[in-house]
């Protein structure tokens, strides 16, 4: 019969944690770039390392000892420390106060004036203790702005026209969309401009491109400067432009062309520096959203329309669309 044999593994004792733990964590806790707060049931600060006070606008000796919502007052009356954006300080802070309790354990961001950033967590003991800890996320959120900054910028590049600075075809197509669907769900009213510069061909012959090309930022400044901050001007082709008007009927649109029209008959232009200023003129369809129209292509057709039939009448004059 064969013998069995037990193999006895023997794993070594955990070793006990050195006597001098306690001073070695506070140490750390002194020396990191983090933050962490230890609050009792009285909600008093009972230990704390600097950073953790420095959220407060306070030294880590002004911060032991006092009450977290006292603090947290210092920082909004002294404008130190944390961001609180609020003119109701104790109801943000009773705000605050419910959201925290409601859970033992709550994570939140938080930015100081000073431009740094700590990702908070919250513990509730049920001792009634509460430890606060943060992590420094300040170099993460600068590199998320830089990000933001990029992303806006390249899309400023792909919505702008660069000639100009107004919007470009791309953008008007999607401004347009937006607009008139929100027009339509909420029954508001819309209209829409199509602006033809007259005789563009003309200018291009006697001036060359680059003479065209600053006529073509005049006009859009002008333009620019008679519209309401909802309104957007977009250029969708060489000469040719359009104005987006929201909760704006057929008769508002019409004095708003009209004015543009008058404007740039008036202006003098310059085409160079050694050129001698021109006079330029424009004409102008108008179009307004009707209970028949689906998409914004029905409102630029028949402003479009007008616009050539604004050539045809002579040129440097404003068209409404028919059967408006």
């Amino acid at each position: 019969m064969a013998k069995t044999y037990c193999h006895i593994v023997e794993y070594p004792m955990p070793k006990s944690p050195p006597a001098n733990l306690e001073s070695i964590l506070l140490e750390a806790i002194d020396v990191t770039p983090n933050c962490l707060g230890v609050i009792n049931s009285d909600k008093e600060v009972i230990y704390c390392n600097q950073h953790y006070a420095s959220i407060f606008g306070v030294t880590r000796e002004q911060a032991i000892g006092r009450k977290a919502s006292d603090l947290l007052r210092h920082a909004w009356e002294t404008k130190q420390g944390v961001v609180i954006n609020t003119n109701d300080f104790e109801q943000w802070l009773s705000n605050v106060h419910s959201l925290h309790t409601e859970k033992a354990l709550n994570q939140y961001e938080t930015d100081l004036l000073d431009g740094r950033w700590f990702k908070m967590t919250r513990i509730n003991l049920d001792s009634g203790n509460i430890i606060i800890m943060g992590v420094d996320i300040t170099l993460l959120k600068q590199a998320q702005k830089s990000l933001e900054d990029a992303h806006q910028h390249i899309e400023s590049l792909v919505n702008t026209d660069q000639l100009t600075g107004v919007h470009n075809r791309r953008s008007y197509n999607q401004l347009a969309k937006q607009e008139c669907a929100r027009a339509i769900r909420f029954n508001q009213q819309l209209s829409l401009l199509v602006i033809d510069i007259d005789y563009f061909k003309v200018i291009n012959d006697n001036f060359g491109h680059e003479g065209g090309d600053s006529i073509l930022k005049q006009f859009a400044q002008i333009c620019s400067d008679l519209l309401r901050q909802s309104d957007s001007l977009s250029r969708i082709g060489g000469e040719e432009f359009t104005i987006i008007l929201p909760m704006t009927d057929s008769e508002g649109a019409m004095i708003i062309a009209e004015r543009v029209r008058e404007h740039i008959a008036k202006y003098s232009f310059h085409t160079t520096k050694t050129n001698n200023n021109i006079n330029v003129t424009v004409s102008i369809g108008v179009s307004s959203l009707t209970a028949g129209d689906k998409v914004i292509q029905d409102l630029f057709s028949r402003a479009d329309m007008a616009m050539y039939g604004a050539k045809r009448g002579g040129r440097n004059q404003v068209q409404l669309a028919q059967d408006e």
